[in-house]
């Protein structure tokens, strides 16, 4: 092999490897069903509940000041960034807790 085709089949290679690590961002926007240990569940807008795991780095806001994990209640407003490969299989960067959101 040349080594022009050495560096391409190596790039297209490492290429394909970057995608397969690959999270997508989420923004979950609902109501707090439950927290166990380290997995919140949110029921979302259109009623599906989505089980988002938490960990000791997520941070936990009210007006822009950080709570404690023992503030994730049952029927709190919270809105959730995370990533991951799908929306039901996240981790969560940040809870935002929020007042209650209007029903549409």
């Amino acid at each position: 092999m040349t080594r022009l085709a050495i560096i391409t089949t190596v790039a297209t290679l490492l290429l394909g490897l970057g995608s397969a690590f690959a999270h997508d961002k989420f923004r979950i926007i609902g109501t707090i069903v439950r927290y166990e240990k380290s997995t919140l569940a949110v029921r979302n807008r259109e009623g599906k509940t989505l089980s988002v795991r938490v960990d000791k780095q997520t941070a936990i806001n009210r007006d822009n000041k950080k709570v404690d994990a023992t503030e994730l209640k049952a029927g709190q407003s919270v809105v959730v960034d995370a990533y991951g490969d799908t929306e039901d299989d996240s981790l969560a960067i940040e809870i935002r807790l929020v007042p209650p959101i209007a029903a549409r």
